[in-house]
């Protein structure tokens, strides 16, 4: 069976993903505008992640559609000013499920992040790397 996915468990109907999931937690700070115009940020924690997408733990609820951008805390990163280091991203919102605790936002990039790192090699740093990007 030929797939897009190269991971060693065969894709089901169901299970439609390009790229496989990495179960890692990282931080984000998570912006952007909801259907009513109100502006948000919250500090979120991804519990997986691909090269497509993000699945985010989330203290509220979004509309399916909601453009968001997501911002590693790279403080250090940032300092260092280190090759391919990615450090602000933009997702489209799929869905949002009520967990006992949170919400479970499914996010989908707007640009893949292995695409990204192969269409250049040296400029993928943060859009500016002598910007200050710290949330406000």
């Amino acid at each position: 069976m030929d797939t897009p996915n190269k991971g060693l468990h065969p894709v089901s109907v169901s299970e439609r993903r390009e790229w496989d999931r990495l179960p890692i937690s990282i931080p984000f700070f998570m912006r952007g505008s909801k259907a009513t115009g109100e502006e948000f940020l919250e500090f979120t924690t991804a519990l997986n992640l691909s090269a497509g997408g993000v699945l985010l733990a989330s203290n509220q609820y979004f509309e399916p559609n909601t453009q968001i951008s997501l911002e590693v805390p790279t403080a250090l990163v940032s300092q260092a000013q280190l090759p391919h280091s990615v450090s602000l991203l933009y997702a489209t919102v799929l869905r949002c499920i009520r967990a006992p605790r949170c919400f479970l936002l499914g996010l989908r990039f707007e640009k893949p992040l292995i695409a990204a790192s192969s269409e250049s090699e040296g400029d993928l740093c943060a859009e500016n790397p002598s910007e200050d990007n710290s949330p406000e």
